[in-house]
C-alpha cells in the first residue's frame, strides 16, 4: 500500500510539473530530478539493526562491497555498528534492536548474548562468498540468511523477511 501511494504521489507530481512545463513553453525542463527512486521505496517493516563488524570476520568487507549501511538507511532502517564484543554487549544492554547482523562465524558466540538481551533481537547471519553447500547448511540452521555479495533487492528482502518473522513472534522493539 505504501509503495502504491508513493507511486501515486510521483505520478501526480510528474503530471503537475508536465502541465506547468507545457504552460510556460520551457521545453528543456527535466522532470523528476528532485526525488531519488531509492528514497521512494522504503522497507515494508523498518527496524533497528545492530551490525557486529568483527574485524576477524568477513562482514566489514561485505558491508563495503554492497554499500549495505547506505542502502539500509535509505530503506528506513536505523543502523548502529560496533566492532568489539564489549561494544556489542553494551549496545545490547542499553538499546533495543530488532536484528543483529553478524558474520556467520560469530553466530554461536552471539547466541547467549542475544538471549540475555531485554529486547531479544533476531540474529541474521551474513555469509560471504559461500559455496552452494555452505549456503544450504546455513539456510538449514537459520530462518533467514543474508548472502554476500548479492543484489540490493535480495538483502533488503532478507531483512524484511527477518522483520516479518520477528513481528509474528511479537518481539519487535518499540
Amino acid at each position: 500500500m505504501r509503495s502504491f501511494l508513493a507511486g501515486l504521489v510521483m505520478l501526480a507530481t510528474f503530471w503537475l510539473s508536465w502541465t506547468d512545463a507545457q504552460a510556460c513553453g520551457d521545453k528543456f525542463l527535466v522532470l523528476g530530478r528532485g526525488v531519488r527512486s531509492q528514497r521512494a521505496a522504503g522497507a515494508s517493516h523498518p527496524g533497528s539493526i545492530l551490525v557486529y563488524l568483527d574485524p576477524k570476520g568477513h562482514l566489514p568487507e561485505a558491508m563495503q562491497a554492497m554499500r549495505l549501511e547506505m542502502h539500509l538507511k535509505l530503506a528506513g532502517h536505523k543502523i548502529r555498528s560496533v566492532e568489539t564484543h564489549t561494544e556489542l554487549e553494551a549496545a545490547l544492554a542499553s538499546g533495543r534492536y530488532d536484528i543483529i547482523l553478524a558474520d556467520i562465524s560469530n553466530m554461536r558466540a552471539l547466541e547467549s548474548d542475544v538471549r540475555s538481551s531485554p529486547a531479544s533481537p533476531a540474529l541474521l547471519p551474513v555469509i560471504y562468498n559461500p559455496t552452494g553447500e555452505e549456503l544450504a547448511m546455513a539456510e538449514r540452521q537459520y530462518a533467514c540468511v543474508m548472502k554476500s555479495p548479492s543484489k540490493k533487492q535480495h538483502f533488503l528482502a532478507v531483512i524484511d523477511e527477518a522483520m516479518v518473522l520477528r513481528l509474528k513472534e511479537g518481539r519487535a522493539a518499540r
